[in-house]
């Protein structure tokens, strides 16, 4: 059961039961203290800090930032995730401890605990401006907004290309035995299970005896026409369903196979980021590179699905997705 808490001169304290949802900080330093201090910024409106958990050996109180209630020691999170029954932590640690905050992020996803960062992809990897990276930029009024835009525009292109849509689904016919669409199960926001639809550019039992892999430069399973499909990205036009069904938005990181999502989770730090929002039709690592074809390929692209993230409210960056879509299609430039 969840309890509610005050604060107090910068004492966490325990008041009671209701509905909110408690967090904690993972940092006793400036930065903690920041977020402490200015939590209305970091988190819901159902959230509340709890307490401190210490990323060192030591539980005391750094006095010259103030006092505070240190639960415990992040080597001991499991079980102080039980014992203060919270499922998220804020991890505000300096970008030069990379290290640290890998380890950290690999112990909440191994207990099921979700984090947030204060510092983004930028910051820890590169080193580069203070940014949150987790802040609530959806708020309401947007989410409403970028929903009708999603509609209109969605609705309006199926429309207008059906006509198109007829034409690839006679040469998908024509070219190779198999269903003119297929479906795939793909993560979406918040780690929920979708079926994504696309036009079918492989052929058929394409994975029946290897498993789930990655495309190849000329990879031998995908068909004659798939291959100019994908180069202009028209294999990906019946996914405009899932944007009118509202699994996905017009803009947004590309959704992923749960096979290759618990795969990457563990292997690249904050990959796990990328559904904190919807996923996209495209987006800003798409029209910047290509299909995933390695796994560097992967994790060149976390830090451009991570800025989006941050700037997902940006009109001019959203045009500049949407206007980039276009010429890679017209150019017949994806992979």
């Amino acid at each position: 059961m969840n309890q509610a808490v005050r604060q107090e001169n910068d004492v966490v304290k325990y008041t009671g039961n209701t509905d909110t949802s408690n967090v904690c900080i993972i940092g006793i330093n400036r930065m903690g203290f920041y977020v402490f201090n200015n939590s209305v910024n970091y988190l819901r409106r159902h959230e509340k800090i709890i307490g401190f958990i210490s990323e060192s050996s030591s539980f005391e109180t750094n006095h010259e930032l103030g006092s505070t209630n240190v639960l415990g020691n992040v080597k001991d999170i499991k079980a102080l995730g039980q014992q203060y029954n919270f499922k998220k932590v804020v991890i505000a640690l300096d970008p030069g401890e990379a290290s640290k905050i890998h380890e950290i992020i690999r112990a909440c996803n191994s207990n099921g605990i979700d984090y947030e960062l204060v510092s983004d992809f930028y910051d820890v990897v590169y080193g580069q401006a203070f940014q949150s990276i987790f802040k609530d930029i959806f708020r309401p009024t947007k989410i409403t907004i970028r929903r009708i835009v999603d509609l209109f525009i969605s609705v309006t292109l199926f429309i207008f290309l059906l006509p198109s849509w007829i034409l690839i689904a006679l040469g998908i016919k024509l070219d190779s035995a198999g269903a003119v669409l297929y479906s795939q199960e793909r993560v979406g926001i918040e780690g929920r299970y979708f079926r994504i639809f696309k036009f079918r550019s492989m052929k058929i039992d394409a994975e029946k005896h290897s498993g789930p892999q990655l495309a190849t430069q000329n990879d031998p399973r995908i068909t004659r026409l798939g291959a100019f499909l994908r180069k202009t990205r028209l294999d990906e036009l019946p996914q405009l369903i899932n944007v009118i069904n509202g699994d996905m938005s017009l803009i947004g990181p590309r959704p992923e196979r749960p096979y290759f999502v618990e795969k990457y989770r563990k292997e690249i730090p904050f990959y796990m980021n990328r559904v904190k929002t919807k996923p996209g039709l495209t987006g800003l690592a798409q029209v910047e590179g290509g299909y995933d074809v390695t796994v560097e390929d992967v994790k060149n692209k976390i830090k451009h699905d991570l800025y989006y993230i941050d700037h997902a409210g940006s009109l001019l960056l959203n045009l500049k997705i949407l206007f980039k879509t276009v010429w890679v299609v017209v150019r017949a430039k994806g992979v």
